[in-house]
Formats: C-alpha cells, structure tokens, sequence
C-alpha cells in the first residue's frame, strides 16, 4: 500500500474528527455545576452584604469556629449571648455544590452553636454565617479544612 498525500489528509482530518467528537461527548458528562445558581441576584445584593461584613468587623469580639475532637463538633461562639440572635449558618463546598449544607442558628444562652462534623465530609468547607441580633444584620465567613473528623485549620477570610 502506497501512503501518498492524499492519505495523510484523510487520516488527519478523521483523527480530528474523532477528537472533536470525543470532547464533545465527554463534555457532556461533566458536571458544570456553578458555585451559585444566580450570580446577577448575588451581585445586585453585594453593597447589603458588605454592609453586614462591616457590621461584623465592628465587633468587640469578632464570631469564632473551633473544633472539639473528642466530641467531633464544630464550634461557633458569637460575642453576643444567645437570646435573640437569629439567622443561618451554611456549610458551602467550593468543590460542589451538591454538598452544600444549611442550618438554622440555635444558639445556647452562653452564645454557642454546637454543629457535628458526621454531617460533613473530608474537605475543604466555607462556613458563612448571616445573622441578626437586635435588629442589626452580621455577615462572617471562615474557611474550614476536614481530614477525616479533624479540623486542620480555621482561617478567617475578612
């Protein structure tokens, strides 16, 4: 068999041709989850957001995340007892979406929430907490890294 020209653009553009269908076959498998649905209604509420970071930084004593091993919880302590504090705390996932967990604030009268970690996989996690106490809305978020059931690190992203 004689290999001319002719063959090897026939090959090449058939090589081409099953690449390209490969990719698009294989980029309809992928997930193309966004981090969140709505990026325009997100943006439109950022100076509110803000407003509320800001009220957090004002803080005497800003909102922290501990871990208890032994007892394998997350810890959040607010500066404020915790009678009237009201609110959300949510568990985002930077990797997907689909793990994203929220919770309402139950907040004990020392000014404590108490969140176990079983819920929760390895990971890197974003805790961001909205919240209200009288009358006055506070935003604060800290990023989370899970190995197994052990916090490695809690840094705040102010």
């Amino acid at each position: 068999m004689k290999f001319n020209w002719g063959t090897g653009i026939f090959l090449f553009y058939s090589l081409f041709a099953g690449m390209l269908v490969f990719q698009v076959i294989k980029s309809t498998q992928y997930d193309h989850s966004l981090v969140v649905d709505e990026y325009y209604k997100e943006d439109l509420a950022y100076q509110a957001k803000y407003d509320r970071i800001q009220n957090s930084m004002n803080l005497p004593e800003p909102l922290r995340i501990e871990y208890d091993q032994e007892k394998e919880l997350v810890l959040l302590f607010f500066p404020y007892p915790g009678e009237g504090i009201t609110g959300e705390v949510l568990f985002y996932r930077p990797s997907t979406m689909d793990l994203d967990i929220q919770f309402g604030l139950q907040v004990d009268a020392d000014g404590k929430m108490l969140i176990p970690t079983k819920l929760l996989t390895s990971g890197r996690w974003k805790v961001e907490v909205n919240w209200t106490f009288q009358d006055t809305q506070y935003y604060d978020e800290k990023a989370v890294d899970l190995i197994g059931t052990k916090v490695l690190a809690g840094t705040p992203e102010r």
